[in-house]
């Protein structure tokens, strides 16, 4: 027996010792700001013991006794953390913040995204498309965003006091040249392109990245739909045309073909029109855009468009009842870009492409005529290094050729040149935390007609003060070759350069944003006319505010933003002597913009009301250089959609429904009256107000699908 009681014992002590060798391991997660943290795994490295943290980031459980324990911790949004313990109760183990681009605060300073995948965007794709007065032109939305000024007759971008030409168009992060339709005459011009083609809009006023370049003032990315979701083809029949599209998408591939007309005859021969028209505006366009996946995140895009457009028209001379002058254009462009984008593994990221735009703008002047030929060639490659989750390094090159002619068709007299510019750029982004942003870079330049190189540095940073609140910086230089028309008779000239400071505020949510800027521009190197003939002499700057306000929470169904500019703008440019602000210029320019849903109507209202301070003008009856005002200008535009069918939708929209006479200057006679003093006539609208309806049809195996998003 007592052997018996001996041998249970010994069983009983071996079966126990597991359970002696038990230990407990608890404690609490924090991050760095002493918050608690739930929902991080922790578990013994080598073993299957562990927790997870509770509802206030505590954790507890039992692993076997050893010599030595690795406790591992991993949550989302954190770096994952080994401790070798002392102690194994009562921890308190604090984890670091994951810091990279998607946790990371955004530099907004001069910076203005339209995008689906933001969740704090000043506008989204469909903004563009249902702004009143805009008509479905990228650039007539883009003009109710703080920093543009609104310049009727004219109908491109003005961004911060900048001439348009100071703008730079991208499409798929390639150069596109002669981006705006031809025109003459005050008659406003709208973008070539279709706003349904692009998933996202990058719209910067300055203080932009390193890798653009050639532009003075600001920079407009558009960025092409990857991967069309259905097959769809849609058909709108306007009253001032027609346009055709289809879509069709296989498992690794689409193709998207589109053509238009447009004639505006049929509805000026109903409404009446404030100029003496000969031939109204004519266009016939097609495009086509191509798609291939490569692998599970490359993609290779093609586009290819046409476009061939007419318009003419009867312009007075002052002071003379005959019909005066016909000023007749005929345009011919071309637009093709090859984009891929093929990341190597988690660290690289290869991005390239070419493009090619093609030009020729043929102008009949009474019974003299002549051409502009307009050719620009885009070469560029870059790639990206995320070094760390929170710092990445980009560096690129690329080649521009232009080549330009202008020729005079009854003498077959032509004069122009060909440029060859490259640059070489590199750009570093380090999210230091989740609250601080900070970028800087490098770009290069060298034009080879003038035989000189720059060297632009820029640097931006952001600072997150709270959840949804930016303070951003951004700073930078930036040269421009002079345009076309003055390199031609002054071959060799020094390209233009301006000097960027902005500082920024913003406030963004879901439904709200708030946002505020103040900026400086010193501008060098103008082109000038002179004795010795036009020279790179001039100079001047810009200096103003911006304020934005959107609400989408307020009123419901109803979305609406307010947008002031203010802007000082004065430089020495052309002939004048002095720096003056240029008629492009106003100095205050406000607009208005509503939307709202009527669910029991199926219908989506909007008006858009803008209005600036008047334009400066030059007049030869007054002392100085443009030292006059024109009247304000004022417009109020309304629109209405309405979902007939799920797949049939009516439009109507009327731009300046009040019939307001903007005037944006005015043209002097040459020589004075019997009085002394030179007649004019005031440059104004082409009609009192813009009238247009449309039904707008799809057809597709989606029965929801339509155009309502095109609209």
């Amino acid at each position: 027996m007592p052997t018996t009681m001996r041998l249970l014992s010994i069983i009983f002590v071996f079966i126990a010792l597991p359970t002696w060798a038990q230990i407990q391991v608890s404690g609490t997660v924090r991050d760095s700001k002493s918050e608690s943290i739930p929902g991080v795994n922790v578990w013994i490295k080598d073993s299957f013991d562990g927790a997870s943290t509770n509802a206030v980031g505590e954790f507890s459980f039992e692993t076997e006794a050893a010599d030595s324990l690795v406790l591992i911790l991993s949550s989302v949004g954190f770096h994952q953390t080994e401790i070798t313990l002392k102690e194994t109760t009562n921890l308190t183990i604090t984890l670091k913040t994951l810091v990279n681009e998607l946790n990371a605060v955004s530099i907004t300073a001069g910076t203005i995204e339209v995008n689906e995948k933001a969740t704090s965007v000043v506008m989204k794709p469909l903004d563009i498309l249902t702004t009143a007065g805009a008509l479905g032109d990228i650039t007539g939305a883009l003009a109710t965003l703080p920093g543009t000024a609104t310049v009727g007759n004219d109908g491109r971008l003005f961004v911060r006091g900048g001439d348009a030409s100071e703008t730079a168009i991208f499409f798929d992060g390639l150069r596109v040249g002669n981006a705006y339709g031809s025109t003459t005459g005050n008659v406003p011009t709208r973008n070539r392109f279709s706003p349904v083609l692009f998933k996202g809009t990058f719209f910067s006023t300055g203080g932009y990245s390193a890798e653009f370049g050639d532009a003075l003032s600001s920079v407009l990315a558009l960025e092409t739909v990857d991967r069309p979701v259905r097959n769809q083809s849609d058909f709108s029949f306007m009253s001032v045309g027609a346009t055709a599209s289809s879509t069709f998408v296989g498992e690794k591939q689409s193709v998207t073909a589109q053509g238009g007309y447009i004639n505006l005859a049929p509805y000026q021969n109903v409404v009446e029109q404030n100029f003496d028209w000969d031939k109204a505006p004519e266009t016939i366009d097609g495009q086509v855009i191509y798609r291939h996946d490569l692998g599970k995140d490359g993609i290779i895009k093609g586009f290819v468009m046409g476009s061939k457009s007419e318009m003419a028209l009867y312009q007075q001379k002052v002071g003379s009842e005959d019909q005066g002058n016909r000023l007749g254009v005929e345009n011919t462009f071309g637009f093709g870009n090859a984009t891929y984008e093929l990341p190597l593994n988690d660290k690289w990221l290869l991005e390239g492409g070419t493009s090619l735009s093609l030009n020729r703008d043929h102008y009949d002047l009474d019974t003299a005529s002549f051409d502009i030929d307009n050719n620009l060639l885009h070469v560029k490659q870059k790639a990206t290094h995320y070094l760390t989750e929170s710092f990445k390094v980009k560096i690129g090159a690329e080649v521009f050729f232009l080549e330009y002619a202008e020729t005079i068709v009854e003498l077959n007299a032509e004069r122009g040149f060909e440029e060859l510019r490259s640059s070489a750029w590199t750009e570093a982004e380090w999210y230091i935390n989740p609250n601080w942003t900070v970028r800087g870079g490098l770009r290069g330049s060298n034009f080879s007609e003038s035989d000189i190189s720059r060297v632009e540095p820029r640097l931006a940073a952001a600072y997150q003060p709270y959840e949804h609140g930016t303070i951003s910086i951004a700073a930078g230089r930036f040269s421009q070759p002079q345009a076309s028309s003055n390199r031609v008779m002054a071959p060799g000239i020094d390209p233009s350069k301006a000097d960027h400071i902005q500082l920024s505020f913003q406030h963004a949510t879901q439904k709200r944003t708030l946002r505020a800027e103040a900026y400086y521009k010193d501008y060098n190197d103008f082109a000038t006319i002179e004795a010795e003939g036009i020279q790179a002499a001039g100079d001047g700057y810009a200096r103003g505010f911006d304020l934005f306000y959107r609400e989408q929470s307020l009123i419901k169904n109803a979305d609406f933003w307010l947008t002031y500019s203010y802007v000082d703008s004065k430089r020495r440019f052309n002939g004048f002597e002095t720096q003056v602000r240029p008629n492009y210029a106003p100095q205050h320019n406000f607009s208005a913009v509503m939307k709202y849903w009527i669910a029991d109507l199926k219908s989506q209202v909007g008006g858009t009301f803008s209005w600036n301070s008047g334009h400066p003008y030059d007049s030869p009856n007054r002392a100085g250089e443009m030292e006059s005002l024109s009247p304000d200008y004022a417009s109020l535009s309304l629109n209405w959609s309405y979902l007939f069918r799920q797949n049939l939708i009516i439009h109507a929209s009327v731009s300046n429904v009040t019939g307001r006479e903007n005037v944006f200057g005015y043209r002097y006679a040459n020589e004075p009256n019997e009085n002394g003093f030179y007649e004019r006539e005031p440059n104004g609208q082409a009609a009192p107000f813009f009238a247009f309806i449309g039904v707008f049809w799809t057809l597709s195996s989606d029965k929801s699908a339509n155009q309502l998003n095109n609209l």
